[in-house]
């Protein structure tokens, strides 16, 4: 019943030309953002997840933009051969943090995506809930802490 009378105001609406008061959707409704939902994880703390995800993103695109830049920088040229060795190595460490920084970027890019298709939230691999403890400490995790710890044993 409620939903006839919905679309009725929102009939009489178009007829009146939009005069009708039209109710403004709230940011969490319009949200692109969601958890699955066998996930057991509510509005509030999926937007909040969400926004340490995106700080996290913002975090480590910020530290690769810093560590290829320190790689790449142009430093002054170098005579002696011990010289040069050190710089190469420098930059090879630098690079190497820079990859490990991508590969976690990658990982929270996951996460970001999960949530626009409303996947987020579930086990890779039991497609069992993740906790939201550990989502909180974690919020890329995609595997419970459960099936990681079996993996862990597993791998040993």
């Amino acid at each position: 019943m409620a939903a006839r009378k919905k679309k009725a105001e929102r009939k009489d609406a178009k007829a009146s030309g939009g005069t009708a008061k039209k109710k403004t959707p709230s940011r969490s409704s319009a949200a692109p953002f969601k958890a699955h939902p066998d996930a057991g994880l509510s509005k509030t703390q999926v937007q909040n997840l969400y926004s340490m995800l995106v700080e996290e993103r913002d975090r480590i695109n910020a530290r690769i933009r810093q560590r290829v830049g320190q790689a790449t920088e142009d430093a002054s040229p170098l005579a002696e051969e011990g010289d040069i060795a050190q710089r190469a190595t420098e930059q090879d460490y630098q690079l190497r943090l820079a990859d490990k920084q991508h590969k976690l970027l990658d990982q929270v890019m996951n996460a970001l995506s999960k949530m626009e298709n409303g996947e987020y939230g579930m086990c890779e691999g039991s497609d069992e809930p993740i906790g939201f403890r550990r989502l909180e400490i974690r919020p890329w995790a995609r595997y419970s802490v459960e099936y990681k710890e079996r993996m862990d044993r597993r791998n040993r």
